[in-house]
């Protein structure tokens, strides 16, 4: 093949791949290494691929007549083509492979995390990207990680790693963005006005992950990143197969480490609070270091789920702040919460977002 199918048509050769299992280490691997070094005096493949084979779970091969073997057309049926596809990214190819209807149960489980998170991202992006983004927000913390996240996925990829960059992708999606940005942000996205600095400037900011978070997940899903890829530029945006990766370019205040570690501390004084009887980490504030005060105060107190912030000292404390109002659009205590003409209980900035004295 190397020789009638691409050298002469002129294709390219070496090759920059040969992909196969590992019984053809001694079979077509080695039948084209030997005549191509005798003729040409060089390898016939810049790279060798090489994987194991799919068995049953209990590491036995699979057949129908053993009546182990699973039927792919019920597979795509019963899952769909993008869990298939993201349960195959997950494996270690090098070795045997074993399968089992549950693992693509715990496939589909991951997948739909990830769409779930896309859902999210699409319903609260901007309809443009922001040009700058302040490095202490946490609008900007987010932005380095996800820079992390796309060289790790790219450098995985082109060492053939893919289990590597789906579980970037799957860590990024589910503890980056769900469990600490988009949790952090909730309250800016559903409580500020549509025209406050920091609520524009966050939607603005989930549109810059949403662009590159569906062009890095598209090998791995592509079905749902093209569905994901209209729903954000539109129909006649083409295809996102035909988009290349793009870079995050942005530099990230060093701090953010000290306190993204000062939160754990954080939530574990909060969750020794409940014996106190603070069962919302709403009813709280927090004390926090005053090296960490080049942050903003408000970004850090959603972060910790709480409703205000003060830096002072050394050390970690929970202020409990049952005495003081509470917001009941937003759920936070703030001094600021009054009866309104609506006759509610808000604070200045959600009476201000809905229009009212």
């Amino acid at each position: 093949s190397w020789h009638a199918v691409m050298e002469q048509r002129g294709q390219g050769y070496p090759m920059d791949l040969y992909l196969e299992g590992s019984d053809q280490h001694r079979g077509w691997f080695q039948l084209s290494m030997l005549p191509a070094l005798a003729t040409t005096g060089k390898s016939p493949f810049k790279t060798v691929l090489t994987h194991g084979f799919m068995v049953a779970k209990d590491g036995k091969k699979m057949s129908k007549s053993g009546g182990n073997a699973l039927n792919v057309d019920d597979l795509l049926k019963d899952f769909g083509a993008d869990v298939c596809r993201w349960w195959v990214g997950s494996l270690a190819y090098d070795n045997d492979i074993k399968v089992d209807m549950a693992f693509f149960e715990i496939a589909a489980d991951s997948y739909r995390k990830v769409r779930n998170t896309l859902r999210f991202l699409l319903g609260n992006s901007g309809e443009q990207e922001c040009e700058a983004v302040d490095p202490t927000s946490i609008d900007g913390w987010v932005l380095g990680e996800l820079s992390k996240t796309v060289e790790v996925v790219t450098t995985s990829l082109r060492s053939y790693e893919f289990r590597n960059a789906q579980q970037a992708l799957y860590d990024f999606c589910n503890h980056t963005l769900s469990s600490m940005y988009l949790t952090t942000v909730k309250d800016r996205l559903y409580c500020d006005s549509e025209t406050s600095e920091r609520r524009v400037q966050t939607e603005s900011t989930i549109r810059i992950i949403s662009d590159t978070l569906i062009r890095l997940l598209a090998p791995f899903m592509p079905h749902t990143a093209d569905e994901a890829w209209r729903a954000l530029h539109g129909d006649d945006a083409g295809s996102v197969h035909l988009q290349e990766f793009r870079a995050i370019d942005i530099q990230v205040d060093s701090g953010w480490g000290t306190v993204i570690e000062t939160r754990e501390r954080a939530l574990k004084a909060i969750e020794n609070a409940k014996s106190d009887g603070i069962e919302n980490s709403l009813d709280a504030g927090l004390t926090l270091p005053e090296s960490l005060s080049a942050f903003d105060a408000c970004d850090v107190a959603d972060l910790c789920g709480v409703s205000r912030v003060t830096f002072e000292g050394d050390s970690v404390s929970v202020v409990d702040l049952r005495e003081e109002p509470r917001c009941d659009r937003s759920w936070k205590r703030d001094c600021t919460v009054k009866l309104r003409s609506d006759g509610g209980m808000l604070s200045d900035r959600d009476a201000k977002a809905v229009g009212v004295e």
